[in-house]
């Protein structure tokens, strides 16, 4: 019980034993109500302490989970408690919210602290339960830790830190994903394992990425390949007709001098009707594995 600093062994063994005698005395088997319940307690405990306890349970404080009252905060709330905050501090709250509040959070921190949280998030060791509980404290002031919080495996932590940076928007997540390659590459490559980029186009099975592009306006495949390698511009021309296709670089010859963030929205505009084919349950992407064998992304 994370409410109490010590239970007596004496203590455990009594209700224990009073829960024996009640099941031995029951011919019908295992039937308790709320009463029930109530009279054993107060019986096993006495009645202070019996009320205190089934005052914690009622209003959730006997076994909180971190960070609870964080679990429906606003994405503005979140930030006003964060910032300021450790870079430690901020991916260990992060880790606790849904990746998509988590990304909208993030980006609102300056491109360099949101490669650091992220980093931290997909490499942390589970913290020290007393550690917790402070950072608990500091943050929320009236919540308390769980001292049963189990060790996340790599994978869960590595995919929680690309699905924050995959619900980023604009390039946020290219450069966050660029900062880590730059500060620890293996890390990059985990994550990157992990997400979806404009780049990763040239692994859509063929017959999936037809379908995409009948969904997507030319002019947008047309900016979209501005900056696209030669690579990628062979995979689009590859599954275009002849007559689309022309009509594509008809558009690109037509386009002139644009913005880096006008081309970076249409790339994200074919990445996100790859991602609603997938959502459809579709197999889509694949992707050479270390031994040239077939993967599919996750």
């Amino acid at each position: 019980m994370t409410s109490f600093d010590r239970i007596d062994k004496e203590l455990v063994e009594e209700v224990l034993n009073d829960l024996s005698k009640e099941l031995k005395l029951s011919k019908k088997g295992v039937k308790y109500d709320n009463n029930s319940f109530k009279k054993l307690l107060a019986k096993a405990v006495g009645p202070q302490k019996s009320e205190e306890i089934l005052t914690s349970v009622e209003e959730g404080t006997l076994f909180p989970m971190p960070f609870f009252p964080l679990k429906d905060a606003s994405e503005e709330e979140l930030l006003r408690i964060l910032v300021g905050e450790h870079p430690q501090t901020i991916a260990l709250v992060l880790s606790y919210v849904d990746s998509q509040r988590a990304a909208k959070v993030l980006v609102q921190f300056p491109a360099e602290l949101q490669a650091d949280i992220i980093m931290r998030i997909a490499t942390m060791e589970p913290p020290p339960v007393k550690l917790l509980y402070q950072v608990n404290e500091v943050v929320l002031s009236k919540v308390k830790s769980d001292d049963r919080r189990q060790k996340t495996p790599a994978k869960k932590k590595y995919k929680l830190a690309s699905e924050i940076i995959g619900g980023m928007e604009g390039p946020a997540d290219k450069n966050v994903v660029d900062m880590i390659s730059h500060k620890n590459p293996e890390l990059a490559d985990e994550i990157k394992k992990l997400l979806f980029t404009f780049e990763d186009v040239i692994y859509v099975q063929d017959d999936a990425f037809r379908k995409v592009l009948t969904e997507v306006d030319n002019g947008v495949i047309a900016l979209a390949l501005k900056t696209a390698s030669e690579e990628i511009a062979k995979k689009f021309f590859s599954n275009l007709s002849k007559r689309v296709g022309d009509a594509v670089r008809e558009e690109q010859e037509l386009l002139g001098p644009r913005l880096l963030s006008e081309v970076e929205a249409a790339q994200q505009q074919i990445v996100e009707a790859i991602k609603r084919l997938e959502a459809k349950g579709e197999s889509v992407v694949k992707k050479k594995g270390a031994k040239g064998s077939v993967e599919k992304f996750v």
